[in-house]
């Protein structure tokens, strides 16, 4: 019986020292690519207010390789913002990350049916080299 116990406790404490280590390996991994992918380029911080029928600012520029954190304010109706290019669909107030990985200019809009302007209510992402 003893000699079971210790072999049930000896197997036990293998297991969290294995695990243990898989762990430690994963989280200075993870960090790792953390720093690289954040070498690329700036962390830019952008809110947008969107009112009736209008963004502002309804132009962005941003520098390719930057990571974006882009925050949706509305200050007037319920309107959404939608980057397809970057997969940014953000539906009345909130916040989407991501890395502007391509150059060019990329046509934004409201993602939400907003009444008769809805169609006119659109901005430029403008990402340069």
């Amino acid at each position: 019986m003893k000699k079971k116990l210790f072999s049930l406790i000896a197997v036990a404490a293998l297991s969290a020292s294995v695990l243990a280590a898989c762990g430690n390996d994963d989280s200075s991994s993870s960090s790792a690519s953390d720093s690289s992918s954040s070498a690329g380029g700036d962390t830019k911080e952008i809110t947008v207010n969107a009112k009736s029928f209008e963004f502002s600012p309804s132009e962005i520029k941003v520098k390719k390789g930057d990571k974006v954190k882009l925050t949706l304010k509305n200050t007037d109706g319920a309107h959404g913002l939608e980057i397809p290019e970057f997969n940014v669909n953000l539906q009345k107030d909130g916040t989407a990350e991501f890395t502007a990985d391509k150059a060019g200019t990329f046509d934004f809009d409201c993602s939400v049916m907003c009444g008769a302007g809805h169609d006119n209510m659109t901005g430029q992402l403008i990402v340069e080299e």
